[in-house]
Parts: structure tokens; C-alpha cells; sequence
């Protein structure tokens, strides 16, 4: 029997966060011989932009909002308009608003689909136990954090309430484990998007490029950064490298790019990309020595940081949190600094810039532990869950002869 699914996700060309794992996703399920259809029921776009052409087998349904208290209305009644067999949710605290009403409405709806006979797969990139709350947008406001606390296990729990759940970090298995013993919870690491055979090219031979790339303006900033380039450049040795900065503003930090823009736009070893589209991100990582990621906190498994592993940039990160799990997990490594310290930053890229045998080494175990897990075995978990929860409803049905 084949499948038709339902892939519940931000999606592109909108922006929204993980709107590139959505798009990897949809490929990976398309690309099985066991899934006949996959709609992906997707964000509505702001701004008019043409969708993309994944071939016959997926169809992309806009039928939610973000920060709309309706998302998980809309979304159920496509599910039952579409008559699919069963739906992954792929998922993040704030996948449905950074408000908190319509993100606790949103992810409510797994447990709701799964009661009106849809079963569903959550894939949760982050929990709200996870979360460091003065690193978001409700840094200062304790009465709003007091709310989130306090409703963070009743939306945990709902969510749970779905067939299955996979979490990207063993630290989030435990602790869900250990608060919610009965739910089904699965360690299901985030996945390598690309795994062509793809040569590498050695770090000294590349341009001398430094790269970052995210969504800036919350715990995801270029101050540090800015600063430690600038130390970096005061040695004759790396005087000549540039920085690129690809990405955008954080939803909650509208203007914070313009803003950083303006005050470099004197500086030519300072390039601002801008969105990095997703047929860029191999050259953009692959042409690039090291990746920085000027974080004061973590929210979940990074892509950014897979990214730059599967294209053998060397990462430079702070040791904290999240970076710090996956690189237990999944065998990542990469130089590391004190979060916010622009001297210590400037020094892990130094030490990697200055030493081309170490630098290697790195990028090439990286990419090896990278391609442990394609995302297509991340796809075939899923599938194979979700047909044993659509089985038993399937031996109900009356057979003719």
C-alpha cells in the first residue's frame, strides 16, 4: 500500500524557520517508492514569490498563518479535505507565532489530528524545557516568561499526545523521558541534507573567506563577530580576508541588519549577501574556510551547523548548550570560545586559519560524521513509524471478494 502524507512545515520560498528541513523533507518523502502523494501543508506567504517545482508527487497546500490563533484549525481541516494517510509535523516551538497564544494553539494540533484519525510524527527541533527564555524575545518581560513556564508542560504534554514524537538532541530524549514516561518518544538526530559525493576542496586552496549565516538579532548577533574580524585583520597574516554575511533580520529584530549594514558600509573585507537561497549554500559554505556562529545561546540541533559540516567549512562556536550536545552526538568538532568574548573568537580562528593540517583534519572528519545520517534515513524511520500506526485501521476496513 502506498502512502499519501501530509508534511506539515514552513515552507519555501517563505522564511519562516526551518522552511529548508521542510523543503528537504518534502524531497526525501517524494523520493520513495512507498509514498504515492505528498502535500505539504505550508505557511502562507507575505510577499508573492512562485513556488517551487518538486515533481508530481508533491503539492503544496498554504493554509496557515503565522501568529494566526487558527493555524491548527486551518491545518486540521486541510487534513481532512486532503484525505491523507497521515502527517509528519515538523516543528519547533515557534513554528506557529512568536506570541503565545497562537504558538501553543499550533502545536496542539498533532494531538488533535491524531484524535479525529489522522495519525501523526512530530519532529520537535527544540522544547520550551530547552530554552533559555532571556535569549528570545521576552528577554526583560517576566510576567510573559511566567506565563510560558508555567503552560510549557501542558503544551509539552499536548504535543507528546501525537502518535510519536522524534527530539534532534539525546538531552531532550531524557528529559522528556524522565517527565513524561508514557509518551513515545523517539532520538531521531536532525540529518545531512546533501549527500552527493562532492569533492572538497583543501582549506588552504579556498578563498580567504570567513562566513556566517542565520537569522540575526536575538541571541544570534555580529557584534562579537564584527569585533573579533577586526582583531583578526590587525595581523599581517589574515589582513586580507573577508567576512560574508548571509541572512536576514530574526522576525523579532526587525531593522537590526540595515542597521549593522550601515555602520560597515565603509569596510570592503565586510560583505552583507543577504538570504543565502538554498541553491547557494553548497558554494557559499564550500568556498569558504571557516563558518562562525556568534551565538549567547542554543534553541536546538543547528542546521547552519550540519550545513557547514557537509560542506567542510571549519565551524567556530561557542561551547555551549545545544553545540555542545550535537557534537557529542553526532561527532561534529569544530574551534570554540567563550560566548561573547570577541577576543577568544578572534583566537579559535586564528588557530584554525594559521594551521591548513588541523583545519583539514576537521573538515574532513566533520563531513564524514555528517553523512552518517542522510535525512533519507530520517524520512524511512518516519514512513515505517506511521505505516504501523496506520496499519490497524486499515484491518478494519471491510474487504470484498
Amino acid at each position: 500500500m502506498k502512502l499519501k502524507l501530509a508534511l506539515v512545515s514552513a515552507f519555501p520560498p517563505g522564511r519562516h524557520s526551518l522552511n529548508e528541513y521542510g523543503l528537504h523533507l518534502a524531497r526525501e518523502m517524494a523520493a520513495r517508492t512507498d509514498v504515492s502523494e505528498v502535500v505539504v501543508l505550508a505557511d502562507q506567504l507575505t510577499e508573492e514569490a512562485p513556488e517551487l517545482v518538486l515533481g508530481p508527487k508533491v503539492r503544496v497546500v498554504r493554509c496557515w498563518s503565522f501568529n494566526s490563533v487558527t493555524a491548527g484549525v486551518s491545518i486540521l481541516t486541510a487534513l481532512k479535505r486532503e484525505g491523507v494517510d497521515a502527517a509528519i509535523w515538523n516543528v519547533q516551538t515557534a513554528t506557529f507565532g512568536d506570541r503565545e497564544a497562537p504558538a501553543a494553539l499550533g502545536l496542539m494540533a498533532p494531538a488533535v489530528a491524531r484524535l479525529l484519525g489522522t495519525p501523526g510524527g512530530v519532529i520537535a527541533h527544540n522544547i520550551l524545557a530547552g530554552i533559555d527564555l532571556d535569549s528570545t524575545q521576552l528577554k526583560g518581560q517576566r510576567i510573559r516568561q511566567a506565563v510560558v513556564r508555567a503552560a510549557g508542560p501542558v503544551v509539552t504534554r499536548a504535543m507528546l499526545a501525537a502518535t510519536y514524537t522524534t527530539v534532534t538532541l539525546r538531552s531532550y530524549a531524557d528529559h522528556l523521558g524522565a517527565a513524561f514516561p508514557k509518551a513515545e518518544v523517539h532520538l531521531v538526530p536532525h540529518g545531512t541534507f546533501d549527500t552527493d559525493k562532492r569533492d572538497m576542496a583543501r582549506i588552504e586552496s579556498r578563498a580567504r573567506r570567513i562566513v556566517t549565516m542565520g537569522k540575526f538579532g536575538t541571541y544570534k548577533r555580529l557584534e562579537t563577530l564584527l569585533a573579533a574580524f577586526d582583531m583578526l585583520r590587525k595581523d599581517p597574516a589574515f589582513a586580507n580576508y573577508e567576512l560574508v554575511i548571509g541572512g536576514s533580520d530574526h522576525p523579532n529584530a526587525k531593522g537590526y541588519m540595515a542597521s549593522v549594514e550601515a555602520a560597515r558600509a565603509d569596510d570592503p573585507g565586510v560583505n552583507f549577501h543577504g538570504y543565502v537561497a538554498e541553491d547557494d549554500v553548497p558554494a557559499f559554505f564550500g568556498n569558504a574556510r571557516v563558518s562562525v556562529f556568534d551565538y549567547s545561546a542554543t534553541t536546538g540541533s543547528s542546521g547552519v551547523l550540519h550545513q557547514t559540516a557537509c560542506y567542510g567549512a571549519v565551524p567556530v562556536f561557542p561551547a555551549i548548550g545545544d553545540f555542545v550536545d550535537v557534537c557529542r552526538d553526532e561527532g561534529l568538532a569544530g574551534a570554540n570560545y567563550a560566548p561573547e568574548n570577541a577576543s577568544e573568537m578572534a583566537g579559535a580562528m586564528r588557530r584554525i586559519l594559521g594551521d591548513p593540517t588541523e583545519a583539514n583534519r576537521l573538515a574532513k572528519a566533520n563531513k564524514e560524521a555528517s553523512m552518517e545520517l542522510p535525512l533519507s534515513k530520517v524520512v524511512e524511520f518516519h514512513v515505517d513509524r506511521l505505516r504501523r500506526a496506520i496499519r490497524p485501521r486499515v484491518r478494519q476496513v471491510p474487504q470484498t471478494v
